[in-house]
Parts: structure tokens; sequence; C-alpha cells
């Protein structure tokens, strides 16, 4: 059986390079956050409100970021100390609207979209 050798055509693969950094740095990276945003559980509405993102080319980081103390505590599916009595919102401390957190569930529709985007390319 003979082996066929790959060619690749350099020019076509650094427009399609540039084309996912483009992609990965400008519409992924709002669409992350909007993902992150939608799993944030909402009470007064100042987790969603003081969740931002910060793009980093140089050192190639999308970051989400909790501006808020209590963001470790929601991401982890908890519920901030004390729970409000008869809100319905904790069910044994951990959270009822973001059982898994944000983290988890942003990054399984993260990997979704990129692997979509890579076989258009």
């Amino acid at each position: 059986m003979a082996t066929k050798n790959a060619k690749i055509d350099s020019r076509a693969f650094k427009r399609d390079i540039k084309k996912l950094t483009k992609f990965i740095y400008g519409t992924f990276a709002k669409e992350v956050l909007k993902d992150f945003k939608k799993e944030t559980p909402r009470d007064t509405g100042n987790a969603r409100n003081k969740t931002k993102v910060k793009v980093s080319k140089g050192s190639e980081t999308i970051k989400i970021l909790t501006n808020y103390p209590y963001g470790n505590v929601l991401d982890e599916g908890l519920y901030p100390n004390p729970p409000k009595k008869g809100t319905g919102k904790t069910a044994g401390g951990y959270s009822t609207q973001a059982k898994k957190g944000m983290s988890e569930p942003t990054l399984e529709n993260a990997r979704k979209r990129l692997n979509k985007f890579v076989r258009k390319l």
C-alpha cells in the first residue's frame, strides 16, 4: 500500500490561522461571556452585571472576570451564606439555579462552538 504525501498550501494555512485568531478574540470571546452570564444565578443581577471578559492577545488568553467577592462560591455551585429564607434558591447549601456552577457548562459550550468553527475551515 503506497502512502501519499500530504501537501499543505502555506498561504491557505496562514489565512485559516488568521480567521481562527480573529474568531477566537472577537466573536468567540463575546459568545463565551454571554454563555457564562446565562449560567450565572440571578438574584439581584449584580453578578451578571459585574462579569466581564478580558482578552489578552499578547499572552493569548481570554479571561472571564467575576468582579464580585462571591464569584468562586457561585462557580462551585454553592450559594453565599447565609441563604435568604424561603426563596427556594438553595437546596442543602447548593444553588438550585447553577448546580454545576458557571465554568463547567460554559466550557462545554465553548468546546462545541470552537470545534464547529474549525471544522468549517
